[in-house]
């Protein structure tokens, strides 16, 4: 069963689309559904849920390296704050915006203020190419 829709949004902007292990960024805006991929600490075979406090956003590399080794792996994972953030400031008018109440999609956002439709790479990279 694939994530929902919010779980993804509340993972890319806790993670600010960066690998959380290696710290990679994608390359453009849509540059992390091509070789970026969410990964359960708890695996859901070993009773880990679709949460967004068990899951982390990694890229490929990393991902296979965490099934691979997963012992090794997971110590940096197990240590960070998993908590996405309540509020964040909108890109376009910092309007302050309700991260569980706002109109999404996983990588982009619309400001309910200015109605501006904020990609979330653009809200942590700068403008678009």
């Amino acid at each position: 069963m694939p994530l929902s829709n919010r779980v993804c949004f509340l993972v890319n902007l806790r993670d600010a689309l960066r690998c959380r292990q290696c710290d990679k960024v994608p390359q453009g805006p849509e540059g992390y559904h091509q070789g970026f991929e969410y990964h359960h600490r708890l695996p859901r075979s070993l009773g880990g849920s679709d949460e967004v406090d068990n899951i982390v956003l990694l890229c490929h590399a990393c991902h296979q390296v965490g099934h691979k080794a997963p012992a090794s792996h997971s110590e940096r994972l197990c240590v960070l704050d998993l908590t996405p953030p309540a509020s964040f400031l909108c890109w376009q008018c910092q309007s302050r915006l309700e991260s569980r109440s706002v109109e999404m999609n996983c990588g982009w956002y619309r400001c309910r203020a200015c109605q501006t439709q904020v990609h979330l790479y653009q809200h942590f990279y700068g403008a678009l190419e």
